[in-house]
């Protein structure tokens, strides 16, 4: 049986995408080889690549068995427990692997005085109940390897493992930040609900146009994003009026959902705002089920806007309610976001569980949507298809 599991996104120290890992709990490996091979079906690590599939496992044999090895393999981290590798037998197997090209994390790092295993290159660390001061000279003693912090749930946890020396992280961490994404332009928020509500109400082009002269470096990322590779322009884009005729109106209005997250998160620096990845998700998320299920354009659009939308309460750090209340969206549009109801209400549910811990929530949520492992791992799929694309050009 595959089993639906949610795919916790990693991402590097600038918030971008980087992989992904299921949450398959006791590592059971049985699981985790079913899923591998499912996965492998569907073509998901070509789509996906170059993001990393990060596979909890304890006997690697179970995966890679005596002699063949996936063709995928490629594309894939084995992150096994240290404990495991205090066997003589299990080291010899991971050297011998490692040898080969495959890459291995060693999980659940607590080594003290001396390395566990000899050869380890790279670690894995859960945060969940801090992390150990011993930790640091193992990561800085381990530069040349890739160091992940996982269950990281607080931007001061992401600091410290930062701090440290990891490079990977996974976790909560994104929906703790509400405080820290908060804007101290006094007129930004008013700026960004505004040209939500033009957004939303499909504005002419010079009102938005005249927002936008408002704001440079809101108008500075559209024409970056715009002038980029995935476009494949081969004009300079001088101006906001040119970048809508190029991007066309649907393709424009998506993005300036997204870069609303970007514009709230100027503060961080050169890292995106954490918050951007997890909405872009999920509002590709849910236009492809709803594409998936035979929805036309304007559905698919809703749903989209649905996604992106389900977290400006905590961009805005304002109740969801209040920050729509000027918008004049559809019914079912603000019922699914406010009250969680209706058919996009009930996606949500499912959308909102499958990129976090929650599997058992996620499988009852599932359940209600009618929605079987093909359908679902196709939809993320597809999903972070677009994530990457987001993430490489902003």
């Amino acid at each position: 049986m595959i089993p639906i599991v949610p795919l916790l996104p990693i991402v590097d120290s600038s918030q971008k995408i980087v992989g992904l890992m299921p949450d398959i709990r006791n590592q059971d490996d049985v699981q985790i080889k079913t899923l591998i091979d499912f996965l492998g079906q569907l073509d998901f690590f070509e789509q996906l690549f170059p993001l990393t599939f990060f596979a909890p496992v304890v006997e690697l044999a179970t995966i890679t068995g005596s002699t063949e090895y996936p063709p995928h393999i490629k594309n894939i981290v084995f992150c096994v427990p240290e404990a495991m590798c205090t066997h003589e037998d299990v080291q010899a197997q991971l050297h011998m692997l490692q040898r080969s090209g495959v890459r291995i994390i060693v999980d659940e790092f607590n080594s003290k005085s001396s390395l566990v295993w000899p050869d380890t290159k790279s670690v894995a660390v859960d945060c969940a109940q801090g992390l150990s001061s011993q930790v640091h000279p193992w990561i800085f003693s381990l530069s040349h390897g890739q160091h992940l912090a996982r269950n990281v749930h607080t931007a001061d946890d992401f600091a410290a493992a930062q701090s440290m020396g990891f490079s990977l992280f996974s976790g909560d961490f994104p929906f703790a930040l509400s405080q820290k994404t908060k804007s101290d332009d006094p007129t930004s928020r008013s700026r960004l609900l505004k040209l939500l509500s033009l957004v939303a109400n499909d504005a002419e082009v010079k009102e938005l146009e005249a927002l936008f002269k408002q704001d440079s470096a809101l108008s500075f990322m559209l024409l970056k994003l715009v002038s980029s590779a995935a476009f494949a322009q081969t004009v300079k884009v001088t101006s906001f009026v040119q970048a809508i005729n190029l991007l066309g109106r649907r393709q424009l209005q998506r993005w300036l959902q997204l870069l609303l997250y970007a514009q709230q998160g100027q503060h961080l620096g050169t890292a995106l705002n954490p918050l951007m990845l997890r909405a872009a998700y999920r509002a590709s998320m849910m236009e492809a089920i709803c594409k998936n299920s035979g929805g036309d354009r304007d559905s698919q659009d809703g749903a989209f806007m649905v996604g992106m939308f389900s977290l400006l309460d905590l961009l805005f750090v304002a109740p969801l309610w209040e920050i729509l209340q000027p918008l004049n969206l559809p019914d079912a549009v603000r019922a699914a976001l406010i009250e969680r109801t209706g058919d996009l209400g009930v996606c949500l549910k499912m959308v909102e569980r499958s990129d976090r811990s929650d599997r058992d929530n996620l499988l009852s949520a599932c359940t209600v949507c009618s929605c079987v492992p093909d359908s679902y791992y196709l939809n993320v799929m597809q999903a972070y298809t677009w994530v990457n694309q987001v993430c490489q050009e902003l």
